[in-house]
């Protein structure tokens, strides 16, 4: 004689059992895009801020490149907490430059089930001053 098992329903249970598991990976994956996104929208703000601060006069680089930088990250809409953005002038032999940094930390907001700490992304940007335009 022949024992036979029935199967109703163990779909339903494979699928509760899956669910979580899945959630887990979407989530993991947003954040893996927000922190590839953040990291990319600071190296820009870093390049527009270091662009801005070499071809003005030097008395207002650090100004414009600090606004550069901000503007550049308030028009992209980045998911960035507490931005700081630092304005450097160096001189090597007879070359000027100026370095832009910017650093802030990943927005996890709606993330919280992941239990990550906060992120900080930095990015750097180096520019020569152009001699013609920055007095």
């Amino acid at each position: 004689m022949k024992i036979r098992r029935y199967e109703s329903g163990s779909a339903s249970v494979e699928l509760v059992l899956l669910t979580p598991v899945l959630m887990f990976l979407v989530l993991l994956v947003i954040l893996a895009g927000r922190s590839g996104e953040v990291l990319l929208q600071v190296k820009h703000a870093a390049d527009q801020g270091a662009r801005a601060a070499s071809i003005s006069a030097i008395s207002k680089q650090t100004i414009e490149g600090r606004d550069a930088a901000l503007k550049d990250l308030t028009s992209t809409g980045v998911s960035c907490n507490n931005p700081r953005i630092s304005v450097e002038q160096q001189t090597i032999g007879i070359t000027r430059y100026v370095k832009v940094a910017v650093e802030c930390e990943v927005n996890h907001r709606g993330l919280d089930l992941l239990g990550v700490s906060a992120k900080t992304v930095r990015a750097e940007s180096v520019e020569v001053l152009d001699t013609y335009r920055a007095g």
